[in-house]
């Protein structure tokens, strides 16, 4: 049932393919940036990590 007579509702009406943006990969091991949780693809100027550590951990 068409509700216009315009030549898109057919196209209007199939579902989404959309599947989103891909992430970036990990970090590759071996690297000080493996594990981090702030990976975007390239190394950090400065690493987030060792900033929010408290300056008595040793971790």
């Amino acid at each position: 049932m068409n509700f216009t007579n315009s030549p898109y509702e057919p196209f209007m009406k199939q579902p989404s393919h959309y599947r989103g943006p891909v992430g970036p990969e990990l970090a590759p091991k071996g690297t000080r940036c493996h594990g981090c949780p702030y990976w975007k693809g390239i190394e950090c100027m400065t690493c987030y990590r060792e900033l929010l550590k408290k300056p008595g951990d040793k971790k």
